[in-house]
């Protein structure tokens, strides 16, 4: 893994951190992340060794593969936080999800039954494959339900490979942007390097976050936290705030 890092890093000395991860999948046996409460406690155990110290678990909630409910979210939740309790690692915990757009999410947001992360924001997600038929829409339900959009990890939607003009527009709708920090290292591959790239150079990302389905992932992010384009990234975003 050295040599996709090497020739980006910062001195170490220099480096800035991060602490609060707002993205992941790291609750047991509820989607496409950890499949039990073993595996949570290993990417628990990744994050405290990669020093953070708050996780915002975001499991997916897609009426077509995860039709997750809050409760379910919630029963998950409970069985994770009394495993961590009995190994007594000190991250603290909060509960939100990454809800797919579409119908399903404005019925959710029509009854008031989703989990927002400090009750201002509501994660969402596009299509790999498809651009959304009206972005603008997707927008204006979250905002009327009274939170503020973050897209989850636009530069990894391939059809929107360099376009300044669509980030824009999306901007515009009143998204935030949460990029992947793997991303930023190619691991994910060159158009989500690219599109990363252009955004933090635009001082487009707002937040950060793992995306993490497995403790390997995590042992990785302390040497892409150390790229240059992280850094430079790292004193604008608002997870901090979180």
């Amino acid at each position: 893994m050295a040599s996709i890092f090497s020739k980006q890093k910062k001195e170490k000395t220099t480096s800035l951190h991060l602490k609060i991860d707002l993205h992941n999948h790291i609750l047991p046996g509820i989607d496409d992340g950890a499949q039990d409460i073993d595996e949570s406690l290993e990417m628990l155990e990744a994050y405290q060794a990669q020093g953070f110290t708050k996780i915002i678990a975001t499991p997916h909630v897609n009426s077509e593969r995860f039709l997750n409910s809050t409760d379910d979210i919630l029963e998950a939740t409970e069985i994770f936080l009394e495993a961590k309790e009995k190994e007594n690692i000190p991250i603290q915990i909060a509960v939100s999800a990454e809800y797919y757009a579409d119908k399903h999410l404005f019925y959710l947001l029509e009854k008031n039954d989703v989990l927002s992360i400090a009750n201002k924001y509501l994660l969402c997600e596009f299509s790999f494959y498809f651009p959304p038929i009206d972005a603008k829409l997707i927008a204006n339900e979250i905002k009327n339900a009274g939170y503020i959009p973050i897209l989850a990890h636009p530069e990894r939607y391939e059809y929107w490979f360099n376009d300044i003009k669509a980030f824009e527009k999306l901007k515009e709708y009143g998204f935030l942007f949460q990029s992947n920090l793997p991303s930023a290292s190619g691991l994910l591959g060159p158009i989500p390097k690219h599109n990363f790239y252009l955004l933090a150079n635009k001082g487009w990302i707002d937040f950060l976050g793992t995306d993490a389905h497995n403790a390997f992932s995590i042992y990785l992010m302390q040497n892409i936290i150390e790229l240059n384009i992280v850094q430079k990234t790292l004193p604008r975003i608002l997870n901090y705030y979180l």
